[in-house]
């Protein structure tokens, strides 16, 4: 500006100079030299007229002097080195310019750790032999999605410039990384002792024989340290130095641990293998089975174990308690949803599906056979439409024949099945108008010779179709019984 500012004044004197030879209008006429030598010089004045005049729309024209400060331009900071600090930037305009340039530069710095967590995660995955295909992984990825968000404090807001010729606020927040990564390792040290704590616990359960305690602890173990996971990797991303863990309490170590535990578990059958029993009523001996554990030099009993006895679906039909000696006895009654085998197993539901192979090596398999009821039903559909009533009766016959029984038109004892559906609704589909119904379904045990409505059970089901009928049919043909609730209500006809 002071450039453009002294050749204004210099040329201003042209201009002074010029005015002055306007007023020598006798000098020019008269002498003709003088004239031309007059005229040179205006020529000169109007040039440089003209170009203060090029000066002065440029002066006008510049900019002022930038006002955003360095620090926003570079996310840099002399007194906020990196290898300390993780910085965030953020700006706002208006009245409101400083509360939104503080919350942007907080999430600044939050994208930042979040982007390095998620890396540090992978490694992580491939260090501890995570399973994508566990349960334990998924809630592991969610855990590690919110750990940011949960674990990141200590943001201060450490300078705030104003650009006053755009009101623009420009806020920087600083992260002390060594602060925050010390207060995640305190946790981490806390966690990691106690998850020791467990192991050693689970340990010495086992030696005892107490073994469903001893893999309890495992496992609450083990989902302690997936839990610490995530703050691992926090601490990672901020710590000048990984923190150090201990490759046994690695959650793949304690599922080996687990899996130890449970093939040195050995089931026998000590009675009620191979008996008869007719559908409805008790099998006439208790199955029971002696359950111990190897310590590498002798078996122990395993005492106060839990021992469930399912079917081939997995289906529970009941459950015992070891006593002093390992022994459990069970005494059942004679279902058709049963089949030819009963399995009896350790009952350790917080183990989930992964150790289900594990369990089942270590079970003892029942044989049984099922002798057809004393008891038969008759069927009655309370459905005007003729398919939806075959539907439907093909649904209950079938149930109750698989539960093994009989259905007989003149049974003392009949199933009334009620279908009620909703008004259809229509649905755009990718090959015109559908409709669709949802239907509420009952089935009803009534003994004829008292009249006397003995229980029920009841369902929902959904249909969809071109057509209105065809949606009810739909319902009806998707009607599903509860097994156990309806061998249940058949079993009543017996009491």
């Amino acid at each position: 500006m002071d450039f453009f500012i002294t050749l204004l004044v210099l040329n201003t004197s042209y201009i002074l100079q010029l005015q002055f030879l306007c007023t020598r209008t006798t000098v020019r006429l008269l002498r003709i030299p003088a004239l031309f030598h007059y005229d040179r010089k205006l020529i000169r004045v109007k040039f440089c007229l003209s170009l203060s005049i090029a000066f002065i729309a440029l002066a006008a024209a510049a900019p002022a002097s930038s006002q955003v400060p360095q620090w926003a331009l570079s996310h840099k900071h002399p007194n906020y080195p990196s290898r300390e600090f993780i910085l965030g930037v953020g700006q706002g305009m208006g009245e409101k310019g400083n509360e939104s340039a503080k919350r942007l530069a907080q999430s600044d710095i939050a994208m930042q750790v979040r982007i390095k967590v998620q890396m540090e995660i992978k490694n992580i995955q491939q260090v501890y032999g995570l399973n994508p295909n566990r349960s334990s992984y998924a809630d592991f990825k969610i855990k590690s999605a919110s750990v940011v968000d949960e674990e990141l404090t200590g943001t201060v807001i450490v300078e705030t410039a104003i650009d006053t010729s755009t009101n623009t606020t420009y806020t920087l927040a600083a992260l002390n990384k060594e602060k925050l990564s010390a207060a995640i390792a305190a946790e981490l040290t806390e966690g990691w002792v106690h998850a020791k704590n467990l192991q050693r616990t689970a340990e010495d359960f086992i030696r005892r024989g107490k073994i469903t305690e001893g893999i309890q602890n495992f496992v609450e173990a083990r989902s302690d340290v997936m839990e610490l996971l995530p703050k691992l990797a926090l601490h990672d991303v901020l710590a000048s130095a990984p923190f150090p863990t201990d490759a046994s309490l690695a959650p793949s170590a304690f599922a080996s641990s687990i899996r130890d535990a449970l093939s040195s578990v050995r089931i026998e059958k000590r009675g009620g293998d191979k008996q008869k029993g007719k559908i409805g009523e008790n099998f006439p001996e208790p199955f029971i089975v002696q359950i111990s554990a190897n310590d590498g030099e002798s078996s122990i009993p395993v005492v106060g174990a839990a021992i469930v006895f399912l079917n081939s679906s997995g289906e529970q039909f009941g459950e015992a308690i070891t006593d002093a000696k390992g022994m459990a006895s069970c005494s059942l009654k004679a279902k058709g949803n049963i089949g030819k085998r009963l399995r009896a197993r350790l009952s350790l539901p917080s183990l989930g599906g992964e150790f289900s192979s594990s369990l089942n090596s270590s079970s003892a398999v029942f044989d049984c056979v099922l002798l057809e009821a004393d008891v038969a039903f008759s069927v009655k559909i309370d459905v005007r439409s003729s398919k939806v009533n075959d539907a439907l009766r093909s649904v209950v016959v079938d149930a109750a024949t698989h539960a093994g029984y009989h259905i007989v038109d003149m049974s003392r004892f009949m199933l009334r099945v009620g279908f009620q559906s909703t008004t259809p609704a229509t649905v755009d589909g990718t090959d015109g108008t559908l409709y669709s119904v949802s239907s509420d379904f009952t089935v009803t045990l009534i003994d004829k010779d008292s009249n006397r409505t003995i229980g029920s059970i009841a369902g929902k089901s959904k249909g969809v179709a071109k057509s209105q009928d065809g949606a009810v049919e739909q319902s009806a043909h998707g009607v599903k019984i509860d097994v156990a609730e309806f061998v249940s209500l058949l079993e009543k006809a017996k009491n």
